[in-house]
């Protein structure tokens, strides 16, 4: 009896880690593959463009009356133009792929910023895509923007309330991110792993002179506990005042990389000085 009851326990165990095998290997787990290019705008004037992409983070700023354009523009003494495209719900594999197929995406891609805003990571990490789905969907991103000649500026996963989204899933959606939790083994809380991913692709690809990074550090590095109350009820996106204190900081960091490059934007050749907030 006892040996019938640990040979049943052994085939499940080896159907479960089959099944979870298989799982990880379907295309909803897997980073996309690498789209056909496609030609940006060259300008020849002294007018600074700004551009952000990204998931709800970005789609929510664009209900925003972003002070950027005003903070750099006074600051370098530049006409300075900012244009937002966002869709809300995406991965960073769908942020990738919405640079080819979403217009408004596009659009803001081809008008040829010379930075390039990237808000993604925030659904990976609470649907738990796994770390390999995210490192290889940025790498993805980034390297098509700074072949277009357009520098990244990477928004680090912000820290967000993960136990809070739970607690606003119910039925199916709850199931789904407890499925997926078990095939990439992700704890509900692991934003840092996703932030290590990132520095980790960062490095592995000497980026580290060729992109900016916004760490959270520089502008919330309490997160939702900020005490200066910068997230919405649900904890996962700002408010209003929020914005107020990330627009200041996307200023501050495009100010100081143009002033410590003295040059305009090129995404061949950036200081050490790039690496802003470590």
């Amino acid at each position: 009896m006892l040996k019938l009851l640990a040979l049943t326990a052994l085939i499940l165990i080896l159907l479960l880690a089959g099944g979870i095998i298989c799982l990880r290997r379907c295309p909803f787990f897997s980073p996309p593959g690498k789209q056909e290019g496609y030609d940006v705008c060259h300008w020849q004037d002294s007018t600074l463009r700004i551009a952000v992409i990204g998931d709800s983070w970005a789609d929510f700023y664009k209900s925003q009356h972003s002070n950027v354009p005003s903070m750099v523009g006074d600051a370098l003494h530049r006409q300075v133009e900012m244009r937002i495209a966002g869709v809300s719900g995406l991965t960073s594999k769908e942020i990738y792929l919405s640079m080819f197929n979403v217009d408004s995406v596009r659009s803001v891609v081809e008008w040829g910023p010379d930075y390039c805003l990237v808000m993604a990571g925030v659904n990976d990490s609470e649907r738990k895509m796994g770390t390999g789905y995210y490192k290889e969907s940025m790498r993805l991103t980034i390297g098509f923007l700074l072949e277009q000649g357009i520098t990244p500026v990477i928004f680090e996963i912000p820290r967000f309330n993960p136990w809070r989204m739970y607690h606003y899933r119910k039925g199916k959606p709850f199931l789904i991110y407890l499925a997926s939790m078990v095939v990439t083994m992700s704890p509900v809380d692991c934003i840092d792993d996703y932030r290590l991913a990132l520095e980790q692709l960062v490095d592995e690809q000497g980026w580290r002179d060729s992109l900016v990074f916004i760490h959270c550090d520089q502008w919330n590095p309490e997160g939702y506990r900020d005490v200066r109350d910068l997230y919405d009820d649900m904890q996962l996106h700002l408010n209003e005042r929020g914005y107020q204190v990330l627009d200041s900081c996307i200023a501050a960091t495009i100010i100081a990389h143009l002033t410590c490059s003295r040059t305009t934007p090129s995404a061949h050749a950036r200081p050490s000085c790039a690496r802003l907030g470590r």
